[in-house]
């Protein structure tokens, strides 16, 4: 897939300049993608997707998740004036408010980095290379390369060229001078020089021809897609086909980058079908190795399963010969996905990977359709109520409880929707949302009640990330919430005094129930406290990742009911931080 290049990003973020200077008012996330709402004059939706592209989208985001990032994100960043840029020539986009900046990594799978002083705060994904770490509480390093600015190019150009040791000039332009492989391309072709030539061979002539093609290239702005699978941010000349062009950047990198994606995220067979032609090729590169290193392998095998050395003689001879040990395979270091079970001959193991390809060569769009449906949205009832943007969820004793999702919905469920009758509650930590339970017509609340609320509450506080079991929750009735501390103190913002006494609910158990129930292509997918009559999950804090969790999830009711449910919905109902499917209950 087609990523923005070092030069796309100039020229954009030159296009875009006239939000530099505004206003970050809110971000909102989905899973692999970040909007920033954006107040300068008016408002405008920045989007951005790590590895990807970024622009102004023309609507707001629809479905999206505030993950624990996106909220330390949006804690540092808005209500402040920001300024957006990039990092010399690379792939890097810059966000800087006073004190904090985001660092958006647009190469490889892509990755957002917030930095406190120049120190690593959080990073999206944490990962280690060869040169750099990414970690929290660590210095942010730049990839290796020391890539100057293009204008600081521009003006080295000479001696840059002149030092690189490409093996072709196409090379040295596409990678030193980060203009990408289609530029580069265009630049050779339009100063009339061969590209295969080396910087060193070039003339001085053909040098200074070549300089002023990259200054005409950097200047041009002629955004059009080629034959609908090539965008280009100029006119590439020394490439044919169909050509749509579009008026600036911003509306040719939508079309392109968010047009031609979006029926592959809502076509769920399409999705499918490119994950088995993904395997199959797979497959089919691992029976060209085992074929093409035949006896190689079945050396190995034969060293193995021999009882004349010692293991440790036999994994020296192993390794000399290029493979490791792995349980009951041997693994070839060239190519680590080949798994060779040493069980097996080697003709078997070729044999299980010919079943697996010829399975994959016969799935079409209509096994998948058959197999499985996309959920298209989830219907939950009383969606168009006030209280259907909290969290909320109603008691097995038919109350109605709300509960914030954010310090704004807290302040809002407490200044705006507290009756008198109501309970409020709070665990007994910090980061812990604020819960109702609204009293109805007869205004009593039971013990249970209170405790099913308490668990809620608990649940989606600090207390999970911390891998908490269990916690106190307090109630407290809604004149006893004020924001009038006792003189001499001071409140944070978002944050409430209780006065008086505190109905404390001790020792409450972390945990939720993540019920579905399915009707055609809707279901109705829900979080609560107690267990379900439908099918259900129940979700306590653990050590797996979210997306194992959801992947669990997701692929449990698939095998049951044939259909799926979009990630993001599922993701909606999880606490932050790890966890683990304790029990599952399909009915």
């Amino acid at each position: 897939m087609q990523s923005l290049t070092s030069l796309d990003i100039y020229k954009l973020l030159d296009e875009l300049d006239f939000i530099n200077g505004g206003f970050i008012r809110n971000i909102k996330s989905r899973r692999n993608e970040f909007y920033f709402l954006i107040y300068k004059g008016k408002e405008y939706w920045l989007k951005i997707v790590p590895g990807h592209y970024f622009c102004i989208a023309d609507e707001k985001p629809e479905d999206s998740i505030d993950f624990g990032f996106t909220v330390l994100v949006k804690n540092a960043l808005k209500g402040k004036r920001f300024s957006i840029s990039m990092h010399n020539s690379d792939r890097i986009l810059e966000i800087k408010t006073d004190s904090n900046k985001l660092v958006i990594e647009m190469f490889s799978k892509g990755n957002v980095i917030l930095l406190k002083d120049e120190k690593i705060e959080r990073a999206l994904f944490q990962r280690k290379f060869e040169s750099r770490e990414i970690s929290s509480g660590g210095d942010y390093a730049y990839p290796p390369g020391n890539k100057k600015s293009f204008n600081d190019m521009y003006g080295g150009f000479y001696s840059m060229l002149k030092s690189s040791d490409r093996e072709s000039t196409v090379k040295s332009l596409a990678m030193d001078f980060s203009m990408g492989g289609y530029y580069a391309e265009e630049a050779c072709f339009r100063a009339g020089i061969d590209k295969s030539k080396k910087p060193l061979e070039l003339s001085i002539g053909e040098s200074k021809m070549l300089r002023e093609k990259f200054l005409e290239i950097l200047k041009e702005k002629k955004p059009n897609v080629i034959d609908k699978k090539i965008f280009s941010a100029i006119e590439l000349k020394h490439m044919a086909g169909e050509r749509e062009y579009f008026e600036n950047m911003n509306s040719a990198v939508a079309s392109f980058f968010e047009k031609a994606e979006e029926p592959e995220r809502k076509n769920p067979v399409k999705l499918e079908l490119n994950k088995a032609q993904d395997r199959l090729k797979e497959y089919e590169n691992d029976i060209e190795f085992i074929n093409a290193n035949y006896e190689r392998i079945e050396n190995a095998i034969k060293i193995i399963r021999s009882s004349d050395k010692s293991i440790n003689d036999r994994e020296k001879e192993l390794n000399n010969l290029g493979f490791v040990i792995s349980g009951k395979n041997i693994i070839p270091k060239e190519r680590q996905q080949v798994n060779i079970d040493m069980t097996q001959s080697l003709n078997y193991n070729l044999s299980l990977l010919y079943q697996k390809a010829k399975r994959l060569k016969n799935i079409d769009a209509e096994a998948i359709t058959s197999k499985t449906r996309m959920i298209k949205r989830i219907k939950t009832k009383n969606e168009n109520q006030w209280y259907s943007k909290f969290r909320h969820f109603i008691t097995s004793e038919g109350k109605l409880v709300v509960i914030g999702k954010d310090v704004n919905q807290n302040n809002s469920l407490i200044e705006k929707h507290l009756e008198k009758n109501d309970l409020v509650g709070h665990a007994d930590v910090f980061g812990s949302p604020f819960g109702v339970i609204k009293a109805g017509e007869n205004g009593e609340i039971s013990r249970k009640e209170m405790e099913e609320t308490a668990a809620m509450i608990a649940s989606y506080s600090s207390a999970w990330r911390a891998g908490a079991a269990n916690l106190d929750v307090y109630f407290v009735k809604p004149e006893q919430v004020t924001k009038t501390p006792p003189s001499g103190e001071s409140l944070k913002k978002g944050a409430f005094y209780i006065e008086g006494k505190r109905d404390y609910v001790k020792n409450v158990q972390l945990g939720i129930y993540i019920s579905i129930e399915i009707k055609e292509e809707m279901a109705d997918l829900k979080a609560t406290p107690y267990e379900p009559a439908s099918t259900f999950f129940l979700i306590k804090p653990g050590s797996k990742k979210r997306d194992e969790v959801i992947r669990k999830i997701n692929r449990a009711i698939a095998q049951k009911y044939s259909v799926q449910v979009n990630e993001d919905y599922i993701d909606k109902l999880l606490p932050q931080g790890r966890s683990s499917v304790e029990k599952i209950k399909l009915l």
